[in-house]
């Protein structure tokens, strides 16, 4: 459960920015990396193969291209913070991660727009919606 809290604590620190400055301090991101990385050597985080650790990376990847495919319309940001959550969690609770950090923003986005409060022109960040969907998936 504390490998869950120190991924919260990076998130959130992530998700702050991003919602406020609409940039993801990658220093942050990159120490969270490295701290994922530095417990798997440690054994901290069980045992896990050097495959099942390359395949938490791929919804992180998906981003990069994502990101190189609509010119930065997905920031790289977002990109970063999915391989933290890769390594901390694994690719099936990062996809899950993922999935409802996609829903939530959906969701949101629709009511806003509906109700006129913003444009469809206009970025929302993405960090907060995954942090989001890390307190649902941890909760359950």
């Amino acid at each position: 459960m504390w490998i869950e809290i120190v991924l919260f604590l990076f998130l959130a620190v992530c998700a702050v920015f991003d919602g406020v400055s609409r940039q993801i301090p990658l220093a942050v991101v990159w120490l969270g990396m490295l701290t994922a990385v530095c417990l798997h050597i440690g054994g901290v985080m069980g045992e896990t193969s050097l495959m099942a650790a390359a395949l938490s990376l791929i919804p992180g990847a998906g981003f990069f291209l994502l990101s190189f495919l609509t010119e930065e319309k997905v920031g790289y940001g977002d990109g970063w913070a999915l391989l933290m959550i890769g390594l901390f969690t694994g690719i099936y609770r990062c996809f899950l991660i993922l999935l409802l950090g996609l829903l939530a923003e959906s969701v949101v986005a629709v009511v806003l727009l509906v109700i006129g409060k913003v444009k469809r022109d206009r970025e929302i960040p993405f960090l907060p919606f995954l942090l989001l969907g890390m307190g649902v998936v941890v909760c359950f």
